[in-house]
């Protein structure tokens, strides 16, 4: 599928964000193109840009071998890169975009604890609840779902074991040692997996799974710093931005 992407699908640009871009540029801002895409595609990427009136930049892309494709690490070329541009301009801020798509947000969530003061703003562009709300819609409409089913069978021996005591049916005295032994054989399951197991607790929706990961990697930040948007627009009316670009004004006045 990366390859896919990288290849044989034509770049597509968030609708307007190269005029936001151009407005930031027109203020003074720098621009740093970093993508996790191979350095292959340098000029495609290049020529992308240049077509969509994008302003001048570096551009930083991945260098792809064997070795890199077998033992890296999800997101170190994005990490490495925008730390060291970070530590060759100490006495710059910077604004961090990226998509919900991978791991932008948390990548972004680690260079904001390590560089807090060079860290404006994070946007996030929000490509995931749309598709989170439709497999909602899908899994909503099957009843047959293969959770739905443990849930139901779980549910099912639960009310049957409970039936058959509250009948006259045979009770168990829970010793000590009898406890002890059900302790050693009950297997070890993560908190998740036991939620998804008890029919009482229902299931989070893909949608709440997204927000709850966004308020996870934002847990922390300053007031402001993290937005997930879905229109350039946000990123041009941020507050956070708009002071930051008017402080770096005046100072250069």
């Amino acid at each position: 599928m990366i390859l896919q992407n990288t290849f044989f699908r034509k770049a597509k640009e968030i609708p307007g964000m190269s005029s936001v871009y151009q407005a930031w540029s027109a203020e003074g801002v720098k621009f740093h193109y970093v993508s996790n895409s191979p350095w292959q595609v340098y000029p495609a990427l290049q020529e992308f840009l240049k077509d969509n009136s994008f302003p001048e930049g570096s551009i930083h892309l991945r260098m792809v071998s064997t070795q890199s494709l077998i033992l890296g690490k999800p997101g170190k070329h994005k990490w490495d890169s925008i730390t060291t541009i970070l530590e060759d301009f100490p006495k710059r801020k910077f604004i961090l975009i990226g998509d919900s798509g991978e791991i932008d947000p948390e990548i972004f969530a680690r260079i904001y604890q390590r560089y807090p003061d060079q860290v404006v703003k994070i946007f996030i562009h929000d490509v995931t609840s749309k598709r989170a709300k439709h497999a909602d819609r899908q899994a909503a409409s099957r009843t047959d779902s293969f959770y739905d089913g443990i849930k139901k069978m779980i549910a099912g021996e639960l009310t049957s074991s409970s039936s058959s005591s509250s009948n006259g049916g045979p009770k168990r005295v829970n010793t000590s040692s009898e406890k002890a032994m059900d302790a050693m054989l009950t297997p070890e399951v993560p908190d998740n997996q036991q939620q998804v197991m008890d029919p009482t607790v229902p299931l989070k929706t893909k949608l709440e799974q997204f927000e709850q990961r966004m308020q996870r990697v934002s847990a922390g930040m300053r007031y402001g710093v993290f937005t997930v948007f879905s229109t350039a627009t946000q990123l041009l009316h941020d507050p956070e931005v708009a002071e930051e670009l008017y402080m770096a004004k005046g100072n250069l006045e």
